[in-house]
Order: structure tokens, then sequence, then C-alpha cells
């Protein structure tokens, strides 16, 4: 897989239409399938805002079972209208979906704003994840089931303590970017997205700030705690977003949840020097162990890599001398032990494993690969001559299950009415999107801004033991760097579940991570 594609939870390879232009039968509203728990509203009639904008907006209204009693609830749908230049005009429409509990106080419910990865990705992971009232089912282990996976009522849905924005960036899900003047503007490309505008670092979290801002306004929730969660890239969004929201628009989070996170590229890719391979160390070590080639289980592994991590595995890469490679034989076998790979290999890359290979090379002597996203899922080898993978067998599986199951759940439960496809990892927006020229992205600043500036703000970081990619100890390595004041280090909690990048697929981790998620929403209220 392309290496570019490695920062995702994310691959879609479509370039899409955009959406059509508001017409007379996009004006009429249109009642959703009677498939929910109880009789859905018929969608309100289209707005028609700022200068003919149509928000294409529907609400419907469920009721989600659960063993303390049902949740009734509204989900919205709509489009909203991202503008920028200097004409203020229209440049995106941004899909959003709404959860909002039925009958509790509009001021003192909390609202968290929603966000997954890539770049490219749309919310629908962490929506039929984790987060929203249904769920995506997967089998007891995590793993892939057979297509179209099943979406079941969620037991363990954010719903139940905070309400629920899910906001698909430009160029995800349905959002898209609207070509201004024909694209005759100055250095407008007709072959040039017109989201392209917004795929940067900043341009990204200026214009996710400014949706928080006009949902805020639209539903007149200004005096409700708000929080901001995020996976993967998302985490890195909402760490830029929290610090922006102040200085933009005057507004402060009462928390951050991030998933999966990169807080700091450095940590996790070039840039980080021997801090990279030692961070990555204890994620190898519980892959090894959950597929039986180190002794214990993948948290006493990981443990005992983690010691070993920061002693004599980082002072035995300093000390190399690669013109007397024999002289290291030892440390390299003990490098060989700590991640069940051959001797010959860890001593062919000196004792630096880049993540593609370890996901590669674990289990060639099975005919399998393990996913750089999950150590513990597991393919049949698709090329055994193949040096490295073309995809990740893992993520690539999700594509399909996620799609369909958004899809339909869009259409039949929500009433979304789109002929435009529904884009779960845009792989245009990736290719597309414009880092930093210098140095590795980082939004450390950025947090430790708004921790600064916001005293009861807390964060909490939730990571997968055996994910890869994001690995959890370069975000302890972040947090244990934050200045924060004495008796106030529980601020900042990082926490580790079993399982990878999407840790929430198996159903337990999923429960813990909704505690998790709940404790921090109620400590932060306190």
């Amino acid at each position: 897989m392309n290496r570019r594609l490695r920062l995702l939870p994310l691959l879609a390879l479509l370039a899409l239409p955009l959406p059509h232009a508001a017409n007379a039968q996009d004006a009429e509203p249109q009642k959703a399938p009677a498939r929910n728990e109880q009789a859905q509203s018929a969608p309100k009639p289209t707005e028609r805002a700022g200068g003919g904008f149509d928000a294409q907006r529907s609400e419907t209204r469920h009721q989600l079972p659960l063993p303390a009693g049902p949740l009734a609830y509204t989900a919205v749908t709509e489009f909203l209208p991202l503008r920028d230049g200097p004409r203020e005009e229209v440049a995106a429409r941004v899909f959003t979906v709404t959860y909002t509990l039925d009958g509790a106080p509009r001021g003192q419910r909390p609202v968290a704003f929603v966000f997954n990865g890539g770049p490219g990705a749309s919310s629908a992971y962490l929506h039929l994840g984790a987060l929203g009232p249904k769920v995506v089912g997967f089998n007891d282990d995590g793993s892939l089931t057979r297509p179209p996976a099943p979406l079941l009522d969620n037991p363990d849905s954010w719903l139940a303590f905070t309400d629920l924005v899910f906001i698909d960036p430009v160029g995800t899900g349905y959002s898209r970017g609207i070509r201004r003047d024909g694209g005759k503007e100055e250095g407008a490309r007709r072959d040039e997205d017109p989201g392209k505008r917004f795929w940067s670092v900043d341009a990204d979290s200026r214009a996710m700030a400014e949706i928080v801002r006009l949902w805020l306004t639209r539903n007149g929730r200004w005096e409700s705690p708000k929080f901001l969660v995020g996976e993967s890239y998302g985490g890195f969004r909402i760490a830029k977003m929290a610090n922006r929201l102040i200085d933009d628009t005057g507004i402060a989070v009462n928390g951050l949840i991030m998933v999966s996170p990169v807080v700091d590229f450095a940590t996790i890719r070039g840039g980080g020097g021997l801090l990279v391979p030692a961070l990555r160390l204890p994620a190898y070590a519980a892959s090894a162990a959950a597929n039986g080639l180190v002794p214990g289980t993948p948290e006493q592994a990981a443990e005992a890599a983690e010691r070993y991590a920061f002693n004599g595995y980082l002072t035995g890469l300093a000390g190399l001398d690669y013109r007397r490679p024999g002289a290291a034989q030892g440390f390299f076998a003990e490098v060989a032990r700590t991640i069940g790979l051959p001797e010959e290999l860890v001593t062919r890359f000196r004792g630096e494993i880049p993540t593609d290979v370890f996901a590669r090379e674990l289990l060639r002597g099975r005919g399998r690969v393990a996913s750089v996203y999950d150590g513990t899922f597991t393919a049949a080898d698709p090329d055994p001559s193949a040096a490295r993978l073309p995809f990740d067998p893992f993520l690539k599986g999700t594509v399909p299950t996620y799609t369909t199951a958004f899809a339909a759940y869009a259409h039949e439960w929500l009433g979304v009415r789109t002929e435009v496809p529904f884009d779960l990892l845009s792989d245009r927006v990736n290719r597309g999107w414009e880092w930093p020229r210098s140095g590795q992205p980082s939004a450390v600043d950025d947090l430790q801004a708004a921790l600064t500036l916001q005293p009861a703000l807390r964060v909490l970081i939730a990571h997968g033991r055996t994910d890869l990619i994001t690995p959890y100890m370069a975000s302890r390595w972040v947090a244990s760097r934050l200045e924060l004041p004495d008796g106030q280090a529980d601020r900042v909690a990082v926490t580790v579940y079993e399982g990878g990048h999407m840790m929430y697929t198996r159903a337990p981790e999923r429960a813990k991570l909704a505690a998790d998620a709940r404790a921090l929403i109620e400590a932060a209220l306190r």
C-alpha cells in the first residue's frame, strides 16, 4: 500500500462528482422509510438560507433500547454551508449527523463533535463503530464478518451521556467543495477539486472550527458543555481545533477524547531519530505475543518491552558500530526474542524494523501477514514473493463494510436522499493534502496552549495495544512532556485497550472506551 496511506483508518480510490445543484424537486420534503423503533417524523422543509443553499435537512425520531430503559432521541442530517474567501461565498457543503436526547435540558446537556482521521476519512468509523446508536457487527475477536455486516443497536452508545454531532470534512462522506464562478476565479484550475482549498493542516482546522461555531449558533447550544472527539488524524485535528476555537471564535471546550491519535508525527515516522523504533517496540511485542511468537499475554509482552525500550534497546541502538555488526549480535538476538522476528532479519535492519516490514514478516513462515492497524488481525499472504504488501488486509476490508452499512443506514433510517456517492475514505483528499514544507507536523504546542488557557480542560487519549500505525507509547511519551501544574497530572490520561487502531470492533473494548469517555465528561463537568 502507498506509504502515504499508512496514516489513514482509510482508503478510497474514486474521484466523485459534485453534488447536483438545488432545484424544485430538491425542495420537496421526503419522508424516510418507517424502519425505526418509533414512527419517524417527516423531514422539515428544505432550508434555503444563504442565497439558495440547500441544506437537504431531514429529521427523524427513534428509540434506543437499553437495559436501564429506552432512550428516545432525534436524529438530524443536514449540510452546513462553509464560506470562504473575501466575498464569503459558500465554498463547500459539509454533511453532519446530529443526535440529541429528547426531553433533556438543552443548555445543560453536553455536546460532542466527532471526527475521523486520514486525512481523508469520513466520520462513519466512529459513528457506526463506537459512538452512535447503531454499530456495525464484527466477529467476537474484532475481525471482519461476512458481507453485508449486520447493523445492531449499540448498548454502549455515547448518546447516553452526551449529544453527538458527526462531521465529515470536505471531500469525505457526502461533503463536497463547490466551484465558485464556474472555476474562473484567479488561480483556479478546471481539473482541480474545489474542496482542495481546505486540504491542509491549517485550512482544515479552521474550517472544522467554523462548522462547530455554525452548529452551535444554529442550534442555540452556546451554553452547552462542549467536547471534541477525534480518531487517528482526527486526534491531531481536534488538538489543533481546541486552540483555534479559542483564537478564532472565543469558544472553549471542556474536553478532548482522542482515539488512536497521532499528536506529534515525529514520534511515529522519520524525524524522531532513535525514539521512533523505541516507541514502536511494545506494540510489536504485544502483536507477537498475540500470535504465539513470544511468551506471555500481549499485555505482559508489551510491559516487558516497555522496560526494555528505553534501557537496553535504546542504548543498544545508540551504541551500534555499523563497521562491526558482529559485535552487536547479542543485542540483535535480544531484540528478535522481544518482538518475535528471526534474528537474521533483525540483524539485516540493524535492530530498527519498519512497521510495514514487521507486519509483512511476522507470520511469513505461516503464509500469512499481519495488519499494521491491528497486529492480531492476520490474512492469507496475497503475494509471498513480494517484499512489501500492496494493501493492508484489515483496513481495505473495512471499506466495503462501513460504506455499505452507512449508505444503507443513512437512506433507510435517517432519511438521507442524495445520489452523491458516499466516500468513506478519500484517496483524492489524502493524496492532495498539503503538509508543512519543513519539519514534522505537531499538535503538541496547540494541546499545551489549550491546557494552559483552559485550567479545567481534560484529555483522554485511547489506544489499542496492538496498533502498529499509531503506537500507544508515542502518546504516553507526548503526555509525559506536557506541562501541567502540580497535582493536575490526571487532566491528561492515556488508556490502553486490547486490539488495534479500531479497538472498538471488539464489543468489550467498545464498552470500556464508552465508560472511560463518560468518566472524562462527568469529571470535566464537576
